[in-house]
């Protein structure tokens, strides 16, 4: 079965009928009319920014990769930019998802997780936002290690109030949670580091019996990693209303915070749900995308408070 959708540039879809979403019944023509419902929201928050994708050409339960560098046998028309890699030795070209028309290439390609740099294309050293990783130690969707991870975030947004920075929370569309701050341009990931590192060990050492620094697993028990080292040069996560490989169809969804206090879990929240929530309540994200706040007096506190305390 094939079509063609208009869009900025005709793309051509394929195979519309494939059950991408075995267990939620969702088909590559839902998640094709998912992508056409959200671009419009989607597109701010991808715009100039290196993608890096996860697709899964048979489903979420067959094969999958990670995708940096644009396929062979792509649209000419579709963006790239390109950025010489020292890991392996040469150039990657990152498609560059600022229009409908891509979004949709990428649905009929199966890219089923998107995830966009924290920086722009037009200064990769700076980033426009500082995000924090929370992280539950469970296997697969556990609703219980993700209102730990809710308790986590919510002692988070308390530390970012008493230094007067705006946060967004989202989930990541599975287990975790992701706390993102727009930051106003002209600071480096050192700079951002400086402050995740700083919170991080905040957060942990005021709740030790939920949270911990510890990188590996086996050794978290089941507490919640605060993993600040994934906000960095090349590192990304996933990005606002993406789709995930899991079982529900879920989605990356921006949440408020009254919501989390509430006790909203992250099933809620699909490929089939959210395109009328976000016409309930908007995008919840769309603070992200406008000029950020300045960090200039918080670097100058952290670099005289070094030891986590507030």
């Amino acid at each position: 079965m094939s079509d063609t959708l208009q869009a900025e540039y005709p793309v051509k879809v394929t195979n519309l009928d494939k059950v991408l979403w075995p267990e939620a019944g969702v088909t590559k023509a839902e998640y094709i009319q998912y992508m056409i419902h959200m671009s419009r929201y989607m597109l701010p928050h991808y715009n100039d920014r290196l993608l890096t994708v996860i697709r899964f050409p048979n489903g979420i339960h067959d094969k999958s990769f990670y995708q940096k560098n644009i396929p062979d046998g792509a649209p000419e028309w579709l963006k790239t930019h390109p950025v010489y890699s020292e890991d392996s030795h040469r150039e990657i070209d990152y498609l560059i998802a600022n229009n409908t028309a891509t979004l949709l290439w990428l649905a009929n390609q199966a890219a089923m997780e998107l995830h966009p740099s924290y920086a722009k294309i037009q200064n990769l050293d700076q980033p426009t936002n500082i995000a924090f990783d929370l992280d539950p130690t469970v296997k697969g969707v556990d609703i219980a290690g993700f209102k730990k991870a809710a308790r986590v975030a919510l002692l988070l947004k308390a530390a970012l109030d008493d230094l007067g920075l705006p946060s967004y929370p989202k989930t990541s569309g599975a287990t975790g949670l992701q706390i993102f701050i727009p930051i106003a341009p002209g600071y480096t990931f050192e700079d951002t580091r400086l402050i995740t590192q700083f919170l991080a060990q905040y957060i942990t050492q005021k709740a030790p019996d939920i949270c911990t620094l510890e990188r590996f697993k086996k050794d978290r028990g089941d507490k919640v990693y605060f993993d600040y080292l994934q906000h960095w040069k090349n590192k990304t996560l996933s990005g606002p209303y993406t789709p995930r490989a899991v079982a529900s169809a879920a989605v990356s969804a921006p949440l408020s915070w009254d919501e989390l206090r509430e006790g909203v879990t992250p099933d809620l929240f699909t490929i089939r749900t959210m395109p009328k929530r976000i016409e309930e309540v908007g995008d919840l994200f769309a603070p992200m995308s406008s000029r950020g706040v300045e960090i200039r007096d918080i670097l100058h506190f952290i670099k005289y408070h070094p030891t986590g305390k507030l």
